[in-house]
């Protein structure tokens, strides 16, 4: 292959694109660069205040040191640096640019607004020094703000939307990039240095931390897993292809809890250790190049990776998602309740409602949670008990290992009944027809709720008084009644 090389130094800023292949900045940079280096900057205050946890954090500087290795074969050295808030991410790059005497810096956009404006305040500081900043869009298929309707505005329902992008898709064949070329070896160690000081006590290193401010992030243990996940590139790969061995039974199998029936790619796609291209390169490839219609368990697959660019496509139509709004601007005038005991409860699983609970402590425990039990759990807090949806978008964001910003905030406000695309207000999900429909012999809730194993399957959703049991918190057909008239009243 020939490289068009027209940059001496460029620089590659890593963030959730942590993977080889199918890296669009990553791939870019080593084409024309004929020397090449990567930085990633953990900022733990600015994660703390959007509420990013332990989970998700450890799960990406796992996945960043597996990626290193990787680079270092290739000859590209990964540096490290920890800096506290986005805001001094600018002055911190025109540091190292300055110090690395780097021409170029390649990176794939981030869409969230604080992301944004990082990564503007960052070119425009850089463009004074004559030092080329290249975005690429990498995170979804279609660059958000390229799916418009005939009159050019975005799209607010998911149907036409994914109809849109599907039309703009189907002609060319979804391509996935090569791994980045190997940077011929430096002539000595003192070609990128091992580390420097930086002014204002930060350090840049290529040893990636074992601990961050506000986060306990360690290592991964020997078998290679944080929270019984294993990380890394490799590990996607090796989930995607298990995953496309049982992709024809998805829509069956999907809600059932009990089942292994999901792709469980979530924090990989999160994390970007695997990419949407090479998920739907897989999906495609199974149903015979078709988006839509073919075997119903690979469209209904490629149907919810389309609703992950949906979300993050609206978080750059509508900013005041990023700023803790719903996207129904009426829905702002809903009295919601603010009880901490009641939300503590919900949080621990310990609501009487077996499916919530098990659903909850599956979370606690895994920093993972079941589809359809998220979507049930959210309906439970924000309907049945009334209170604010947000509480419970930012514990999910505390908790889960693939916690991502626009798929969270767009699942809590479409069960919500505030967001866009939003169920019916009038459409509340009854826990206890849930659990007898997607848990029908109560497996799922034996294994997270044990104290109820003894109770027989027609009883477990809905028990008895049980020793070692909470009583149900609410009055589930009264707080569905409530959320309804309340909805109903909105002017």
């Amino acid at each position: 292959m020939i490289h068009q090389v027209t940059m001496r130094r460029g620089l590659v800023w890593l963030r959730n694109d942590l993977r080889l292949n199918d890296n669009s900045a990553l791939y870019q940079a080593s084409t024309q660069c004929r020397e090449l280096a990567a930085v990633f900057i953990a900022s733990p205050g600015t994660w703390q205040n959007h509420n990013e946890g332990d989970p998700v954090v450890a799960f990406r500087i796992a996945c960043l040191r597996e990626l290193q290795i990787e680079l270092e074969d290739r000859n590209i050295p990964l540096y490290f640096i920890d800096v506290p808030f986005f805001a001094q991410i600018p002055e911190v790059l025109q540091q190292i640019v300055e110090r690395l005497k780097i021409d170029a810096i390649y990176t794939n956009a981030e869409y969230p607004l604080n992301e944004q404006r990082r990564d503007t305040a960052v070119k425009d500081l850089l463009k004074k020094d004559g030092v080329k900043v290249q975005f690429y869009s990498d995170r979804t298929l279609i660059p958000p703000g390229a799916v418009r309707t005939r009159e050019g505005e975005p799209y607010k329902v998911f149907t036409p939307f994914k109809r849109a992008l599907i039309q703009l898709c189907a002609d060319s064949e979804v391509k996935t990039l090569p791994r980045p070329r190997k940077i011929p070896a430096p002539g000595s160690e003192s070609h990128w240095p091992k580390w420097m000081s930086l002014s204002g006590g930060q350090k840049l290193s290529r040893k990636i931390p074992t601990q961050l401010p506000h986060y306990t992030i360690g290592k991964s243990d020997n078998t290679g897993f944080i929270k019984g996940w294993r990380i890394g590139e490799k590990a996607a790969q090796k989930k995607l292809k298990k995953f496309s061995s049982k992709i024809f039974s998805y829509q069956v199998e999907r809600d059932f809890p009990a089942l292994d029936g999901t792709s469980c790619l979530s924090p990989y796609l999160n994390s970007g250790a695997i990419s949407i291209r090479q998920c739907i390169a897989m999906a495609l490839s199974l149903n015979e190049g078709h988006w839509l219609g073919g075997n119903d368990g690979v469209a209904c697959w490629i149907s919810e990776l389309i609703w992950r660019d949906f979300y993050t496509h609206l978080l750059v139509d509508f900013p005041r998602l990023s700023k803790g709004k719903p996207f129904k601007e009426e829905t702002d005038q809903i009295p919601w309740s603010y009880n901490q005991d009641q939300f503590k409860r919900w949080s621990r699983g310990d609501t009487g409602v077996p499916i919530v609970d098990a659903a909850m402590r599956q979370l606690n425990e895994t920093a993972w949670m079941h589809n359809r039990l998220r979507m049930v759990v959210a309906s439970f807090l924000s309907k049945n008990m009334l209170i604010d949806w947000r509480w419970g978008e930012r514990y999910f964001m505390q908790r889960l290992i693939d916690a991502d910003f626009a798929s969270n905030n767009g699942g809590w406000q479409w069960t919500a009944s505030t967001g866009t695309d939003a169920a019916p207000y009038f459409r509340v999900f009854n826990p206890y027809r849930q659990s007898q429909r997607f848990d029908p012999n109560g497996s799922f809730i034996r294994k997270y709720a044990p104290e109820l194993k003894g109770l027989s399957d027609k009883a477990i959703h809905d028990p008895p008084p049980t020793q070692g049991y909470p009583q149900v918190i609410c009055d589930v057909g009264a707080g569905r009644k409530r959320a309804i008239e309340v909805f109903a009243n909105l002017k």
